[in-house]
């Protein structure tokens, strides 16, 4: 059974010190996913970097140590990975992020925002149980129209591969689920600093 920690935090401002701290995490990063991130929009970037911060944070703690984000390895078409681990997914919506992480299995999770609160019930769930559990699957949304989730969204399948599925509460007015690749025994849900 697996231990997982989900942090969360509000995504900053794109002025200030986030903004700074995203400029030298940004610089740190590997080459390739480093060109990749400037090429998105300011918005985007600073989401996937505050991710990155997140996920500097949580690893943090199963570490003792900040880990350099020029070890991170992000393969194409593959899940993005820490040596010597813990495993992780990175999340935002338009208003947070988060990470999930966990040294036992392969994890996904994912957040959205409610825009509309007549659509936020079953579907809205079913989507974001889904992109946690191709996350965790480490399929992306390719997986998408192979992906089967129980009726109660306890398990979703895709092939051969099974993941248990959980909503975690981050914020009002959010969605996310947490989807582990192992039952879990604990799951630590917590509102973080990004560690720039």
């Amino acid at each position: 059974m697996a231990e997982v920690l989900v942090l969360h935090a509000r995504l900053p401002s794109p002025v200030g010190e986030a903004a700074d701290g995203a400029t030298r995490l940004l610089a740190r990063l590997p080459y390739a996913y480093r060109l990749e991130l400037e090429s998105r929009a300011p918005a985007l970037r600073l989401a996937s970097l505050a991710g990155l911060a997140l996920l500097r944070t949580g690893a943090a703690r199963w570490r003792g140590v900040v880990p350099d984000p020029a070890c991170l390895e992000f393969p194409q078409g593959g899940k993005p990975r820490l040596p010597g681990g813990p495993h992780f997914s990175v999340a935002h919506s338009s208003a947070r992020v988060a990470v999930a992480l966990c040294a036992d299995c392969a994890v996904g999770i994912d957040v959205e925002e409610i825009v509309d609160h007549a659509v936020a019930g079953d579907r809205l769930a079913r989507q974001v149980a889904s992109e946690a559990a191709l996350k965790a699957c480490g399929a992306g949304l390719r997986g998408y129209d192979r992906l089967q989730l129980d009726d109660d969204l306890a398990v979703a399948q895709l092939d051969a591969t099974a993941a248990w599925l959980r909503p975690v509460e981050l914020a009002a007015g959010s969605v996310g689920w947490l989807a582990a690749l192992a039952p879990c025994r604990r799951v630590v849900i917590e509102a973080a600093v990004p560690e720039w």
